[in-house]
């Protein structure tokens, strides 16, 4: 019997660490699907904006400040932004509105989540605090 009291520890102590060994750890979920690709759209629109903007223009793009930029469905493939003449088919198109500021105007940029821009309108800013350039 005293030589059983030295085994019942051993084999408690090995069955503890058998069964940390073995437990699965959970692992960090993955992203859902369009999470990491949607950052990437967005900052890519943002991009694409500020160098169509700045070629139209004539101005540098460090002049070119971001004001805003929202998530959009726009109702058509001409990303709510019909122009005169064109034809445009009515399917719901997943983008952004971005606003951006040169000076003392802004512009309107619609976009979708992959390789169009359209500058959509511009209009004069009141005066007041500049916004941070884009990067």
């Amino acid at each position: 019997m005293k030589r059983a009291l030295p085994v019942i520890p051993a084999i408690t102590l090995c069955a503890l660490l058998s069964g940390c060994l073995f437990q699965r750890k959970a692992a960090n979920p993955p992203p859902p699907s369009g999470q990491g690709a949607d950052s990437k759209s967005r900052q890519e629109a943002f991009r694409e904006s500020v160098k169509d903007l700045a070629k139209k223009i004539g101005a540098p793009e460090s002049d070119i400040a971001g004001v805003a930029q929202e998530d959009m469905t726009w109702p058509d493939s001409c990303l709510g932004c019909v122009k005169a003449g064109e034809s445009c088919a009515q399917v719901l198109t997943p983008g952004y509105r971005i606003t951006l500021r040169v000076r003392d105007a802004t512009y309107e940029y619609h976009t979708n989540r992959t390789d169009r821009v359209r500058l959509c309108g511009q209009s004069a800013v009141p005066p007041g605090p500049a916004p941070t350039p884009a990067m």
